[in-house]
């Protein structure tokens, strides 16, 4: 039995792992980037079905400016990020919760409690900070928390299979470890729960992608700073998952010499209009 594990662990461990688009690093990932594409696809296909239907009366992508500026960001921030030929796809939905997530694959959904007055975490109409919330999301995508994290806490004996499941279907049990549900006011929506290392990783990626695309990056340690002045328990918001708000905008306050420099010299560029392509 030693001897048939053996050989069966082996091939698995091998091929299991692949280089991080991100660090250039060797990670453990059962899924190729194609398969994040299918279940990036699976998880919004799903999602825009449960918002859609009658009984909810969700309004989806129904503010054109707040739509068009979501819209705008991604597409600005994409370009400068390690995975830009994704197929990246952008979704406003009506639902009271501060939060916005990327799915694998560049699945962007984000939902305007994001900037509700009373407790959202964004100002309305500033998009240094949404943009912030974006570049950190979209850093999930890249650096492909989600299928990391389904082959980290499969086992290596199930992993193979369990990849394959989550592909087929992505409310497999494997896949709703990272991206789970919040019921409220009737609706099934989905917010997604990462670990901290991965959290942290975002914040470090996103803090340069915004820079990059000509976003002060300052906006995001404010944000985190204001945030960290008020006190949060509402299990669907965005705080709920993610590291304290103090020490966030402490570790994003020591990255901010390197994302100015990168950000001064993107506001110089003489600006490139490009197309929009989502």
């Amino acid at each position: 039995m030693k001897k048939y594990f053996t050989i069966l662990v082996v091939p698995f461990l091998f091929f299991g792992c692949t280089k991080d688009y991100v660090t250039g690093k060797s990670t453990l990932n059962v899924y190729s980037l194609n398969s994040d594409i299918t279940l990036g696809n699976d998880v919004m296909k799903q999602q825009l079905a449960e918002l859609k239907k009658a009984d909810k009366k969700v309004d989806m992508d129904a503010d054109p400016v707040e739509f068009k500026r979501v819209r705008s960001i991604v597409n600005r921030i994409t370009p400068h990020t390690h995975l830009p030929n994704l197929p990246y796809e952008v979704h406003l939905a009506g639902v009271d919760i501060v939060n916005a997530w990327c799915a694998p694959g560049g699945k962007v959904m984000v939902y305007t409690g994001l900037w509700e007055p009373r407790k959202g975490l964004v100002q309305k109409g500033n998009e240094d900070e949404l943009a912030a919330v974006l570049s950190h999301e979209i850093a999930h995508a890249t650096a492909r928390h989600v299928t990391e994290n389904i082959s980290r806490i499969t086992t290596i004996q199930m992993a193979g299979v369990v990849a394959s499941a989550a592909i087929s279907q992505a409310g497999s049990a494997a896949a709703s470890n990272t991206f789970g549900e919040v019921f409220t006011n009737g609706l099934n929506v989905y917010v997604p729960f990462y670990s901290r290392k991965s959290e942290t990783e975002a914040d470090a990626i996103g803090i340069m992608y915004m820079a990059s695309a000509g976003y002060n990056p300052q906006a995001v340690v404010n944000l985190w700073e204001r945030a960290a002045k008020e006190s949060k328990s509402d299990q669907t918001s965005i705080y709920a998952s993610h590291p304290a708000n103090g020490a966030r905008a402490a570790a994003l306050k020591k990255l901010l010499p390197q994302a100015m420099e990168i950000y001064q010299a993107a506001i110089k560029k003489k600006p490139n209009k490009k197309s929009a392509r989502l």
